[in-house]
C-alpha cells in the first residue's frame, strides 16, 4: 500500500474517530467545541470514509497516468450518494464532487482527469471546513538516497499539499510547496534510455517550477489548479514507461513512487 493511499484513508480514519469522540461528549462536550472547528457529524462519517477509498484509487490512477483506471474509479465516484444526515451546507459540495467525478469518468486525456480530479479534492476540503476538520496525520520523515529517495521527496511534497487541500491546512499546503523545491534529480540518476532521458528531465523541472505557483496559490481555486498541473506533469512522467511508475494500493511488483 502506498503513502498516498496511507495519506487519505488516515485521513478518512481520523474524521471517524473525530466524529465518534464528540458524540460521546453529549451537549456539554459540544458546547465546549470550538467555534471555528464545526462539530463532527457522526452519522455520515463512516460512509465518507467509505468514498476515500473511492477517491484514493482515482487519484493514485491519475498519478500513474492509467487514464482507464482513472475513469473507471471515477465512474464510481459519480454514483456515491449524499449522506441523509448531511446538512444542506455539506450536500452540496457533495454534489459537485459528483460533477467532478462524472468529468473525470468521460475525461479524454490525462490533463482532463488531473483537473477534474483536483476539483474534487478541493471540495473535500471545502466540505471538511463546513462540516467536519479531521485532525492533522503525522508526517513521514524517513530519508532514502538515490532516485528512489529523491522520488519519496516528491511523494512526500506532493502528500502535503494533497493533505493541504483536502484537510483543509494552509500550514501543510506551505510545506509541501517548500519541498518540492528540492533539487532537481541529477543527471548521473536519470533512466539510462536515451528516448526518456530528456522527457524525463522536462518532466522534473516542470515539477521544480510547479512549487512556485504553489507558494503563490494562496485560495482554493488557484491551489486546486495548481495540484492539477502537478498530476498531470506526475502521470505524464510515468506514463512514458511500459511498467507501472507511480503508486499503487494494491502492492503490486512495480508499483514505484
Amino acid at each position: 500500500m502506498s503513502t498516498h493511499h496511507l495519506s487519505l484513508v488516515a485521513i478518512a480514519a481520523l474524521i471517524v474517530v473525530a466524529g465518534g469522540t464528540v458524540a460521546a461528549r453529549g451537549s456539554a462536550g459540544r458546547a465546549a467545541v470550538r467555534q471555528d472547528q464545526p462539530p463532527p457529524l457522526p452519522g455520515p462519517v463512516a460512509e465518507m470514509r467509505h468514498h476515500f477509498v473511492d477517491v484514493t484509487r482515482l487519484h493514485e490512477a491519475v498519478i500513474r497516468g492509467d487514464l482507464p483506471a482513472a475513469r473507471s474509479a471515477a465512474a464510481v465516484l459519480a454514483q456515491m450518494e449524499t449522506p441523509a444526515a448531511f446538512a444542506t451546507a455539506g450536500s452540496r459540495f457533495v454534489e459537485t464532487i459528483r460533477t467532478s467525478a462524472q468529468r473525470a469518468a468521460s475525461a479524454p486525456d490525462l490533463a482532463s482527469a488531473a483537473s477534474a480530479t483536483a476539483q474534487m479534492l478541493g471540495q473535500c476540503g471545502g466540505c471538511h471546513l463546513t462540516a467536519v476538520r479531521p485532525p492533522i496525520p503525522a508526517a513521514s520523515t524517513r530519508d532514502l538516497g538515490g532516485i528512489v529517495g529523491h522520488m519519496r521527496e516528491h511523494q512526500r511534497a506532493v502528500d502535503e499539499l494533497l493533505q493541504g487541500l483536502v484537510i483543509p491546512s494552509a500550514r501543510l499546503w506551505s510545506q509541501g510547496a517548500e519541498r518540492l523545491r528540492g533539487e532537481p534529480l541529477s543527471t548521473e540518476l536519470l533512466p539510462r534510455d536515451p528516448a526518456l532521458t530528456a522527457s524525463v528531465k522536462e518532466a522534473e523541472t516542470r515539477v521544480h517550477r510547479l512549487a512556485d505557483r504553489a507558494t503563490d496559490a494562496a485560495e482554493t481555486a488557484a491551489r486546486t489548479a495548481a495540484y492539477a498541473e502537478l498530476l498531470t506533469t506526475c502521470a505524464e512522467c510515468h506514463s512514458l514507461h511500459g511498467r507501472i511508475w507511480g503508486p499503487r494500493s494494491t502492492g503490486a511488483a512495480g508499483a514505484g513512487s
